[in-house]
């Protein structure tokens, strides 16, 4: 999905919030889509922001095992 790439593409460019914007317009079309919730706990974690870290690998293994 285009919205995953632009995500880790604005990740790489150190613009972690627009980044996870497109994350969650991707979880917004498919909350099932356990990648996109592993790339959003990746990107939070950049921003210290640990407690939705934690929530966004929940539900990645959730998902998917």
């Amino acid at each position: 999905m285009a919205w995953t790439g632009k995500g880790m593409a604005l990740n790489a460019l150190n613009k972690s919030d627009e980044a996870i914007k497109a994350f969650d317009k991707v979880i917004e079309i498919d909350p099932r889509n356990s990648d996109v919730w592993t790339g959003k706990g990746f990107v939070l974690n950049i921003l210290n922001n640990y407690d939705k870290v934690i929530k966004a690998f929940d539900k990645a293994i959730e998902i998917n095992p």
